[in-house]
């Protein structure tokens, strides 16, 4: 219940104050990372080795997101001018997602493949 009401009233202040957002994205962006590190530590607590677990999971899982960011980022860019110069904007802005979404899918296989060895 509570999350829905937080996410009610980030999008009413994204609605009132436009200039907010990248404000609410570092904010968003930061506590997605505490909270995945706090769960990675409470896994690991207690096990033979924690801190180099800890440490590795916490690397790769930082490594991905710059990864995600910064493709997601060039990927979204080039979709969104092809196909907003073709089709209109709304149309570049779905191809933008799609991108965006294509690449996290794939860094996360990718990922996921260079944990497992």
């Amino acid at each position: 219940m509570m999350t829905i009401a937080f996410l009610f009233a980030t999008l009413l202040l994204l609605i009132l104050f436009p200039s907010i957002s990248p404000i609410l994205g570092t904010i968003s962006l930061l506590l997605s990372l505490a909270l995945s590190t706090n769960t990675i530590i409470q896994k690991h607590a207690g096990t033979e080795h924690a801190r180099a677990k800890i440490l590795k999971e916490v690397g790769v899982m930082v490594l991905a997101l710059v990864i995600v960011l910064f493709l997601g980022g060039i990927a979204s860019m080039l979709a969104n001018v092809q196909v907003s110069v073709r089709w209109g904007e709304v149309a570049g802005l779905i191809s933008a997602i799609a991108a965006s979404f294509g690449v996290g899918y794939i860094v996360r296989v990718g990922v996921g493949r260079l944990v497992k060895t």
